[in-house]
Parts: structure tokens; C-alpha cells; sequence
């Protein structure tokens, strides 16, 4: 037969693996154990283990306050059966703790230390255990409590008190210095934002000098048809003079050959004959005059 001792302790651990601890909240965590599925989250059971991913963890604990669980962290809990008093264990990583405590007291095993977490007052605590078993117990910012830290195998303890941070080498009690590092969840890694960078501005082509104006002298003869007389006063008055004297030799071209027009108009051109003369002395008249202007 069973023991009435052996069934009532039996009894117990049943009735404690039956009480809900918290509420989990991560994006890569895993549980071992009995656990709840909610709207929000997954209701963790007494006796559970879970395990943080690449992201921590957060379990939102029953009677208030919570548990952060560090990337690569695995931490099982369980609770007494009045749900009063939590026990948490672990071999390495990080742990943040940040809830109020009242009268009674839990507890964090690690492979090497029993941490004393007593109340009343409100407990905010980093733990760090390394692979060595060297750990890092920190007092943050509003923890009231001290801390009581006793070896597993030995009788030697330590009181960490609000406002230190101890770290324990070797896993020995005398190991203990005070330190500054950060016994909590390491900083994420930062962010990496794609930023676009800008295509180079081209380079604007060297500027090139304007080109001298080209001035062109035009020396070209003054040619004259005898048959087609034409007024170049006006013509001649525009152009521009130049500082070099000017060739104006007129070139007399022979008359073109007769056209259709001038074969059948045998009197007009008679008649324009017998006028040739004075065109002639009026040009020249015109021409004579303008050159005298010029060269006055």
C-alpha cells in the first residue's frame, strides 16, 4: 500500500501542476508542459518550462507583475498550491524579474546558487548565469528588496542589496566583486534600415569659350548688264565699308543672246535702243555721284 503521507504529497503536486502561473507572450517561444491557449497569449501551468527563441519572452504572471526571458534562455516554474509562492530554475542565460512580492518569499535555482527573493516590497532583479557558471546578480532601478545568495552545495550566502550588482566567479560565494556590467537581456542588435543611395550626380562638362566671330570680306567685282540696266544706288549704300580700300571694278559682260520676247517685239526694242544712251549716261550719273559721296 501507499503511504497516507506519500498520497497526500502526491495530492499536492497534483493540485500545484493544476495552477495557471501567467500568461505567455512571445513570437518564437516554446513550452513544455501543460499550458492553456487564450485570445491573447498561452495561460502557462504550475510545472512548465519554457524555452525564449531568438526573441524574449514575457510571461505576465498570474498575480501581477512579470517575467522577462532572454533570447536562448530556458526557465521552468512552478508555483505552491496556494499560488502565494513561485519557484524558478534555470541553468544559463538572462532573466529579468519586475512584480511586487508580499510576506512570503520565492525562489531562483541556478547550478551553483539558491536566490532568496523575500517580501514584502517589490522585487526588480536581472540574473545572469554563463556556461562557466560565473553569475551576474543585479539590482535595478525600483527594486526595494535585498537579495540572499547561497551556495547549493556549501553554507556561504550573500546579501545583495537595492542599488548593487555582484558577479560571482566560478560559481563560489567567494568569488563575489562588485561589478558594472549589465546582467540582463543583452540590447537587440540594431536595426538595419535600407537607405537608397542617390545616383551620382553627373559631371557638367567643362564649359567651352565662345568661338571668335568670324568678321568675312567679300571682295567681289560689280558686274553690269548692258541689256538689263538696274539702279544700284540703293543696294550699294548698304554695304558695309571696310578700313582696306575696296576693289569696285565694274566687269561689262557681252549681251546675252536674243530671247523669244525680244524677237517679237522688234520695235520695243528699237525703241529701247534709242534710249540706251541716256540710261546709260543716268546711271553712270548715279554711280559717279555716289562714289564722290564716299570718297569725299
Amino acid at each position: 500500500m501507499v503511504p497516507a503521507a506519500m498520497l497526500l504529497v502526491l495530492a499536492a503536486m497534483t493540485l500545484s501542476a493544476q495552477q495557471n502561473v501567467g500568461e505567455l507572450y512571445a513570437s518564437d517561444a516554446s513550452v513544455k508542459g501543460a499550458v492553456v491557449l487564450a485570445n491573447a497569449g498561452t495561460n502557462v501551468m504550475s510545472g512548465s518550462s519554457i524555452a525564449a527563441g531568438a526573441q524574449a519572452a514575457t510571461l505576465k504572471l498570474e498575480r501581477g507583475g512579470s517575467m522577462q526571458i532572454c533570447p536562448g534562455t530556458s526557465l521552468a516554474v512552478t508555483t505552491s498550491q496556494n499560488g502565494r509562492q513561485l519557484m524558478f530554475s534555470m541553468n544559463t542565460g538572462n532573466v529579468e524579474m519586475d512584480y511586487p512580492i508580499g510576506a512570503a518569499a520565492d525562489n531562483l535555482l541556478t547550478p551553483d546558487f539558491r536566490l532568496l527573493l523575500p517580501g514584502p516590497g517589490r522585487l526588480h532583479l536581472a540574473v545572469r548565469v554563463s556556461a562557466k557558471g560565473d553569475t551576474c546578480v543585479q539590482s535595478l532601478a525600483s527594486n526595494s528588496s535585498s537579495v540572499v545568495v547561497s551556495e547549493g552545495m556549501g553554507e556561504s550566502s550573500y546579501q545583495v542589496k537595492p542599488n548593487e550588482a555582484v558577479i560571482f566567479a566560478g560559481g563560489r560565494i567567494s568569488g563575489a566583486m562588485p561589478t558594472h556590467e549589465t546582467c540582463g537581456c543583452p540590447a537587440p542588435p540594431p536595426t538595419r534600415v535600407a537607405s537608397a543611395t542617390p545616383p551620382p550626380m553627373p559631371t557638367p562638362a567643362p564649359s567651352t569659350a565662345q568661338p571668335p566671330q568670324t568678321h568675312m570680306v567679300v571682295d567681289a567685282p560689280m558686274i553690269y548688264r548692258a541689256t538689263d540696266p538696274v539702279d544700284i544706288t540703293e543696294n550699294v549704300a548698304y554695304l558695309r565699308m571696310e578700313t582696306k580700300p575696296m576693289s569696285f571694278d565694274p566687269v561689262v559682260l557681252p549681251p546675252s543672246a536674243p530671247t523669244a520676247r525680244n524677237v517679237k517685239s522688234t520695235k520695243t526694242q528699237t525703241t529701247a535702243s534709242q534710249g540706251s544712251t541716256s540710261q546709260k549716261q543716268g546711271f553712270f550719273a548715279k554711280l559717279s555721284a555716289f562714289f564722290a559721296t564716299m570718297f569725299r
